[in-house]
């Protein structure tokens, strides 16, 4: 059964394809190796025909250019579809920004303010007092909605009923098993089977 090498650690290294459909044969020499990179174009086997050219040959052109056109012109000439990125889908670091450039800033003189008399600020602190007195009364108005609502919830709380819920999770409460009863009365009985 066993063979010497069979292809495995020692021995000398046997190639894994035949030599022949290569075509090198037994003892023929390599070919030398190549130094220099492989042209980048096979060499043409045949040579393009010359455009015609006089007369004859541009007004073809010129009449085949003209068919070309008139074709791109009809209703049934498919364009091909530009693909439109949605921007949204990016976030707003990777979307475009189309910088506006900016415009010269005109400036614009203001006429310059007269300084207040000391009597219009006299009316605005009025002014500022009586709108304070007005805020005071609606906070005052919303605390003791708050108040009120609040009052509202702990009733609500306090018509909970704890039987009730005692009752709904009765079994999961009353059951708990720490796994320390597993197995511990399988030495007392032997005769009885456990499944």
């Amino acid at each position: 059964m066993a063979s010497r090498g069979g292809g495995r650690g020692r021995g000398r290294g046997q190639l894994t394809f035949n030599m022949e459909v290569v075509g090198i044969g037994k003892g023929d020499a390599l070919p030398p190796p190549t130094l220099q990179p492989a042209p980048l174009f096979p060499p043409l086997e045949f040579r393009p025909v010359p455009l015609p050219s006089g007369e004859e040959g541009e007004y073809v052109l010129a009449l085949k250019q003209e068919l070309r056109g008139a074709m791109r012109q009809l209703p049934y000439f498919i364009r091909p579809a530009v693909p439109k990125r949605d921007w949204r889908r990016l976030p707003r670091e990777l979307k475009i920004r189309v910088r506006k450039l900016q415009k010269e800033r005109t400036t614009i003189l203001l006429p310059k303010r007269t300084p207040k008399a000391p009597e219009d600020k006299e009316e605005t602190i009025q002014k500022l007092e009586t709108l304070e007195k007005k805020e005071e009364e609606v906070t005052s108005e919303e605390d003791e909605e708050k108040e009120e609502e609040e009052e509202k919830e702990e009733e609500e709380e306090e018509e909970y009923d704890e039987e009730e819920h005692e009752e709904e999770t009765d079994y999961i409460m009353s059951y708990f098993d720490n796994g320390e009863d597993f197995g511990g009365d399988s030495d007392d009985n032997m005769d009885e089977a456990i499944y």
